[in-house]
């Protein structure tokens, strides 16, 4: 008999989703949940484990800084923003994570 692991998916990690950050002018807001932004680009993977990316909400870039465990997951989930460009936040939830090649 064989046992089903279910991997471990993007909304799976503490923190999921970040809150936005970033100066605003007077008046401005900020999104409220991960539907109402759309992943416009990552800036990169900073230190060993926090990466940048930027989102648009309201015809504007919104800046998210998201601290994880290790750098292999923060660059794994850097990809996984880079390929989903264009898409909300909140649709990445669902994917997968690889694992680590062993």
């Amino acid at each position: 008999m064989t046992t089903s692991v279910r991997k471990m998916r993007v909304a799976d990690l503490p923190g999921w989703v970040p809150q936005s950050g970033g100066p605003t002018s007077p008046g401005e807001t900020f999104p409220i949940t991960a539907d109402q932004v759309t992943i416009e680009r990552v800036i990169g993977v900073f230190g060993e484990h926090h990466f940048l990316f930027m989102c648009r909400f309201n015809d504007r870039s919104v800046s998210y800084d998201f601290p994880l465990l290790d750098a292999k997951t923060a660059a794994k989930i850097a990809n996984i923003l880079n390929e989903n460009i264009g898409k909300t936040l909140l649709s990445i939830g669902t994917i997968e994570i690889p694992e680590d090649d062993e």
